[in-house]
């Protein structure tokens, strides 16, 4: 991938871009969950990039996007300055191409995702949420022992990248190898003062922003383990959206693309190919 585009301030993320390198190719915009980055993609990027202008954005707080400023972390929801950033920057891409993208988000980015396809459908032809962050209001920030626990590790990522690279390997083993070095690697860039605050998604409550989603939208859920638990899935899929599909993926923890990567992409990419947009005058081939 080209170099981060480093913005000046919170509207305008880091982002990098692979693939064509004219900005009216289709055009797929990945976010990415906490405490990740957008290098972690690589396997994904690997597959898209042929067919596909692929951009990888750092949301607010990580990887080489701005820090949350002292008045974004104490308002209501600091949240609301993630997605504020992460619409900017879409807007920019979208912008840039002369028409909407796609947005694929994993985690807290699939919260951030799917309030795009709810707010801004001008920006976002259609969406796939990668095992998004909806955890109900009560539920929303989690508790201090999980959240010192992770911010411990952010720390003993940075401070032991080829040890934790090593675990990560051992504990990991269906993962593809090309995800690893980035996903250690981001660890160590996170906005700790942000990940102390213990959430991953808007204040807004996930199922409202999910009956609002107005354009085509691909969740596809973990098996074992994420956010989603059994009775969230069982709520969603009663909302009964008609532009919202729900998958659960057999055997995949929280990060699908990584367990499964094949059944992930089997359903991904039909989905993204579906719903290929052209920028005005440009044809598409299937």
């Amino acid at each position: 991938m080209p170099p981060a585009l480093d913005a000046p301030d919170a509207t305008e993320l880091a982002y990098r871009w692979s693939g064509p390198a004219d900005p009216a190719t289709p055009t797929v915009v990945l976010l990415h969950g906490l405490g990740d980055s957008g290098d972690c993609w690589p396997d994904a990027v690997r597959r898209w990039s042929p067919r596909w202008r692929v951009v990888g954005v750092d949301l607010l707080g990580h990887g080489r996007s701005p820090r949350f400023t002292r008045e974004q972390l104490s308002a209501a929801d600091p949240m609301e300055a993630m997605y504020a950033a992460a619409e900017a920057t879409v807007a920019r891409v979208a912008s840039g191409r002369g028409g909407p993208v796609l947005v694929v988000g994993h985690s807290m980015g699939g919260g951030m995702a799917g309030a795009l396809a709810a707010r801004r459908p001008d920006l976002v032809a259609a969406a796939v949420l990668e095992d998004p962050a909806w955890r109900d209001p009560a539920e929303r920030v989690q508790p201090r022992g999980i959240v010192h626990e992770r911010v411990a590790e952010c720390r003993a990522f940075a401070d032991d990248p080829a040890g934790q690279l090593d675990k990560g390997r051992a504990d990991n083993p269906t993962w593809p190898e090309v995800e690893l070095a980035p996903w250690v690697e981001s660890k160590a860039q996170v906005d700790l003062d942000f990940l102390d605050l213990g959430i991953a998604n808007l204040l807004e409550p996930w199922d409202e922003i999910v009956t609002a989603i107005g354009v085509p939208t691909l969740v596809l859920l973990a098996e074992r383990g994420g956010p989603v638990t059994p009775a969230v899935r069982a709520r969603a899929a009663g909302l009964a959206n008609p532009q919202v599909q729900i998958r659960v993926v057999e055997g995949a923890g929280h990060c699908i693309r990584r367990d499964r990567a094949e059944d992930f992409h089997a359903v991904v990419d039909r989905f993204l190919d579906e719903h290929r947009v052209a920028a005005p005058g440009e044809r598409v081939t299937p």
